[in-house]
């Protein structure tokens, strides 16, 4: 299954141009088959998000939310697979993902290397994310090959994310599930057991479909 782990709408993140239902119908076209919503420092309620599934049965949307931490709050983690607000509240990034590794849901450091003067200090650890962002539509080849290499440092996976803000960033970073998935909880599982592939337009042209294994990306051109 086609997924998208990391997209905004301009119904809760400002710097999202396009609304949701445009959204929904352009992955559909693209053929997605789930797909997280990742407002920045919101979430979508339990009655918004059924009634925009309701209206697309084509498509599987889960909740989840970007978390902006740090004090320029710069780093920035993805919790997928909850709407709960608290956890907005909780202080530091260990406390997110340790909760979110308690409660089942995943969670990706988004776009780690974006600002090279912020050093992605939720890679120091102790405690760290279940995966990285290895390709999005905000990282450009250097910072890929960053998180790459942190991945392979760290033994976490690594994940290609559209980072969706506009129709235009739809189609050109993602992952494909070995198995359809049923709910958040089985990307959770695919993404931690590696049984998926980071995917872009070229790459499944050229029929590289492999399913990845290890954490170096090695589908993501």
């Amino acid at each position: 299954m086609k997924v998208e782990l990391h997209l905004h709408t301009s119904r809760y993140s400002a710097c999202a141009t396009d609304k949701p239902a445009d959204v929904m119908r352009e992955l559909i076209d693209c053929g997605y088959g789930a797909v997280f919503l990742t407002e920045h420092d919101a979430v979508w309620g339990d009655w918004e998000l059924a009634d925009l599934q309701m209206s697309f049965p084509e498509i599987r949307i889960y909740p989840g939310m970007e978390i902006a931490l740090g004090a320029d709050k710069s780093q920035h983690l993805l919790v997928l697979g909850t709407g709960d607000r608290t956890y907005l509240q909780l202080p530091t990034a260990e406390d997110i993902i340790l909760r979110a590794r308690r409660e089942g849901h995943l969670t990706v450091l988004a776009h780690p290397f974006r600002w090279p003067d912020s050093p992605p200090v939720v890679l120091a650890g102790p405690v760290y994310p279940d995966a990285v962002e290895l390709c999005t539509c905000n990282h450009t080849g250097l910072m890929t090959d960053m998180s790459r290499r942190a991945g392979r440092r760290l033994d976490i996976p690594v994940v290609n994310a559209g980072d969706v803000h506009a129709l235009s960033f739809v189609n050109r970073y993602w992952i494909e599930t070995q198995d359809t998935p049923t709910g958040p909880d089985d990307v959770r599982r695919a993404v931690l057991s590696r049984l998926y592939s980071n995917c872009t337009p070229s790459s499944r042209e050229a029929g590289d479909r492999g399913i990845s294994r290890s954490a170096d990306g090695r589908n993501c051109d």
